[in-house]
Parts: structure tokens; sequence; C-alpha cells
């Protein structure tokens, strides 16, 4: 068992943007399953879950507050296509900070830099509202991370290099 690194390769303000790169990433990808992705969205008021709850019923909630709190709330939405995604996301944008993610892919081999398949560290997430992974704290811009076995930072920056993108800033520990 181990943890990924997530690269950043994009920050920007425009989530059409980053779903975009999002979406030219997984056709990178040498193989994914879609019904492995969800979105994750951490809500903080009773208004807020009553809409993600509202507009997916098929949503679940988990309350993660300590000490008996309600709040804040965990909320998973199932999406498999980026054009899901963009539906999930407009219809809740009330959302603050969430991400969504795509578990269970393989990014392709890379003979020239000495790297085989990856399927175990394989993810792609983009980060909405957030500079990290978790979503813990607010930022104006929207992030995409490609995460991958730690160590590879070389696939990171193949990865983006074939979207016409780059890394933008250190990896962080990832899942």
């Amino acid at each position: 068992m181990g943890n990924t690194r997530a690269w950043p390769v994009l920050r920007t303000t425009d989530l059409g943007e980053a779903l975009d790169l999002a979406e030219r990433l997984l056709a990178v990808a040498s193989w994914y399953d879609p019904t492995w992705c969800y979105l994750d969205a951490r809500v903080h008021s009773e208004s807020e879950l009553g809409r993600l709850t509202d507009a997916f019923p098929d949503a679940r909630a988990t309350s993660y507050g300590s000490n008996g709190a309600r709040f804040p709330v965990k909320v998973s939405v199932g999406i498999e296509t980026v054009a899901q995604a963009r539906d999930v996301l407009a219809t809740g944008m009330a959302i603050q900070r969430c991400f969504v993610l795509w578990h269970n892919l393989k990014w392709p081999p890379v003979p020239e830099l000495g790297l085989d398949e990856e399927y175990k560290y394989a993810e792609l997430e983009v980060a909405c509202n957030s500079h990290d992974i978790h979503c813990e704290e607010w930022a104006p811009e929207h992030t995409v991370f490609v995460h991958g076995r730690p160590g590879h930072d070389a696939r990171a920056d193949w990865l983006a290099e074939r979207v016409g993108a780059r890394v933008v800033g250190p990896p962080e520990f990832g899942w």
C-alpha cells in the first residue's frame, strides 16, 4: 500500500478550462473505468446540504464533524463523464470546495523515460476552488492534478506536455 503524489498541472479561475484539460488527460490514459469517478463536496450548512441532496437524490452524505457536530458533511455524487461533471458542478455551484476524482485508470508506458504503464497510483483530479487535493483551503482557482507513483516527476511532466500544459507547482502527498 502506498500513497500517490499529486502534481498540479493547471490553476485557473475558469472551471470549463480545468474540465477541458481533464478530458484531454483522460484521452491520454491507456485505459480508465468511468464508473470509478465521483465528486466529493464538503458542505457546511443545512441549506447547502439540501440543495445537493435535492439535486442528486442518490448522493451519499456522511458527517465528519467532531464532538458530535453535524457539520461538515461530505457529499459524494457518482459521475461517469466529464459532461456529467460539468452538469453536477453547474447544478451545485453553491459548493465552495469540492473535487472530481477519476480513479481506476492507467497512465501509458513512457519507454523513453524508463516508465512502465501505471495503474496503482494513476488518478486524475480537478479540485474546485482549491489549490490542494483535499480542498481544505478555499482558493479562487480550480486546480487540475495528475496523480502518479512517488518519484515519477518525469511522468507528470510528460503527461502535462501531451495536453499542452505543464507542472505548475511541487507535488503533494496524495491518497
